[in-house]
């Protein structure tokens, strides 16, 4: 029988996990110019959320991550150091930082080339919400239609309305 841990002390340990585990992968996919770092990086996993810590190279001159607490910004950064691409890996209070620090007072646009982004993030086909829908990506440009796709269509409105109760006794 194992001894009883608070809680507190079993999420004290950092967890680095294959890139593909990561829950953001694809979005980093998507928005990194050289997409080829993702071999390098690695799914950073607190509690049950890993997220990617993608490493510098090429493009990417520094990456960070902030942490919920300087404890687990301390265990990332050791976890992190001695990797290929996490060079100058650093915690300072809830930030763990790697690569070159980002100078100060960058425009928008000099942080997202510094960071190795690109300009608009390149999600593959992109499927738009029905009319209406409110989402946050209310106002985005978005990209046309691909040659041959299907028009757009709004959802099929409820043939009936059933009130919330009316299924109980």
């Amino acid at each position: 029988m194992s001894p009883f841990h608070p809680p507190a002390e079993q999420f004290l340990g950092v967890q680095l996990l294959a890139p593909t585990a990561a829950y953001d992968y694809e979005y980093w996919k998507g928005r990194l110019v050289n997409p080829g770092l993702l071999v390098g990086a690695a799914a950073v996993a607190l509690y049950r959320l890993p997220l990617l810590a993608v490493p510098v190279g090429t493009d990417r001159r520094g990456g960070f991550m902030d942490m919920a607490s300087p404890v687990f910004a301390d265990a990332l950064a050791g976890a992190l150091r001695g990797r290929p691409g996490f060079d100058q890996v650093s915690a300072s209070g809830q930030a763990v930082t790697w690569g070159e620090p980002m100078p100060e007072g960058l425009a928008a646009d000099a942080r997202r080339r510094f960071q190795g982004l690109r300009e608009e993030p390149d999600y593959g086909p992109f499927i738009r919400p029905p009319d209406g829908h409110g989402g946050r990506d209310s106002g985005v440009r978005s990209k046309p239609p691909a040659p041959g796709s299907p028009p757009q269509r709004r959802p099929t409105p409820p043939r009936a309305a059933v009130e919330a109760g009316a299924a109980y006794p």
